[in-house]
């Protein structure tokens, strides 16, 4: 086994077990690079999931709500500022009428799920080799989105992976989950005897288990690697929505917490939403002494105000007390070295080419070291 760490758990950061749909923002802005070339104009009306942007090899980003594009603004995305198309909410939800999904998805083709998982933005990887695994790990601790997927939606993601075995001829799948994963554990064991082809692993509640490499490594598939098809929950959930609906993925689910926040919950949120709308909307900052996190508390980044739009690759949002502790002189515990999945060592910067910004060696520096913001990844 790699180097995995324990997180010790702080019950005040653990999601409500209800998901929150917040779906009514009045403006959402979507942000393009160079690349994409306008298909809207200033004072358009238009149905939600129309074509916003479109690339020369017809790749397209939609609109999540129908209503009038007023036109651009710059914004904060990631840790850039971008430029966005701002579109006024209409509340009507005004789509087109599409039609032509399959009842059951092994019906499709392996052309048909390619074309429209590509065409409607389901999933960005490649569908190449014939191991697939499935990793309903949430790589962050206090990131509950994968676990409340598979919770709210087990019989479609279990449908999902078995029809994405068939069409692929996958010869093995492994479906990775956390064995303290409770609930989740006893609804698969449940319901997977009637998917033969899918096979439940249960993996040890360690950091950083949820990421790809790690997760490929611990279930030994690292040799082939390059025959692995991975998907995370949330990429087969996405590709379940666009193969039963034909429609393009124009919502995201996040884990919105943090110890300055009255609650914690996972939300289902329009694309291009801002945070101030959906923190603002639903819940409530206890006091004004914090700091927001994207992307969780190990190895997200901070930003510095809530115009922050959400964006396809957004997993969490925290809103969490500023920290008094104060950084002190390196012991040469070698902590950081040791505990590190790939062997860093971010205080002589020795191998640090394969560093994956996990956050472990802050975590566990006993002089409270911020390694990512000292090598400007945060």
């Amino acid at each position: 086994m790699a180097n995995l760490t324990r997180i010790k758990q702080d019950k005040k950061l653990m999601v409500n077990k209800q998901i929150l749909n917040y779906l009514n923002p009045d403006y959402v802005y979507i942000p393009y690079s160079k690349e994409y070339k306008l298909h809207v104009r200033s004072n358009d009306l238009i149905n939600k999931e129309d074509i916003l942007l479109m690339t020369k090899d017809n790749k397209y980003i939609y609109s999540p709500i129908s209503g009038r594009v007023l036109g651009a603004a710059t914004m904060q995305s990631g840790l850039e500022k971008i430029k966005t198309v701002v579109i006024e909410n209409d509340f009507k939800e005004k789509t087109k009428k599409i039609s032509g999904s399959k009842k059951y998805l092994n019906e499709y083709t392996k052309a048909e799920v390619l074309k429209l998982i590509s065409d409607f933005n389901a999933y960005r990887g490649k569908f190449k080799g014939n191991i697939m695994v499935i990793n309903g790990i949430d790589y962050e601790p206090y990131v509950s989105t994968n676990s409340y997927i598979i919770s709210q939606y087990t019989n479609e993601i279990l449908e999902t992976i078995d029809a994405l075995y068939s069409i692929f001829n996958i010869e093995k799948c492994n479906f990775a989950i956390k064995n303290n994963d409770s609930d989740n554990v006893f609804e698969l064991v449940n319901h997977i005897g009637t998917y033969p082809n899918i096979s439940l692993r249960l993996m040890p509640d360690l950091y950083p288990l949820g990421l790809k490499e790690v997760l490929i490594k611990e279930l030994n598939l690292e040799t082939k690697k390059h025959d692995v098809i991975y998907l995370t929950i949330q990429d087969v959930y996405a590709i379940y929505n666009v193969l039963k609906k034909k429609r393009p993925i124009t919502e995201k689910l996040i884990t919105v917490s943090g110890d300055k926040l009255s609650k914690q919950k996972v939300v289902n949120v329009k694309i291009g939403s801002t945070i101030k709308d959906i923190i603002g909307n639903n819940f409530k900052i206890v006091d004004d002494n914090y700091k927001i996190i994207i992307n969780g508390l190990l190895g997200g980044y901070e930003i510095d105000n809530l115009n922050f739009i959400i964006t396809p690759d957004i997993e969490s949002i925290f809103i969490n007390s500023i920290e008094n502790s104060k950084e002190r002189a390196c012991i040469n515990c070698g902590m950081c070295h040791t505990r590190c999945p790939y062997e860093c060592d971010p205080k002589n910067n020795r191998f640090m080419r394969k560093c994956i910004s996990c956050g472990v060696c802050s975590y566990v520096c006993s002089a409270k070291i911020n390694f990512n913001e000292r090598q400007g990844k945060k």
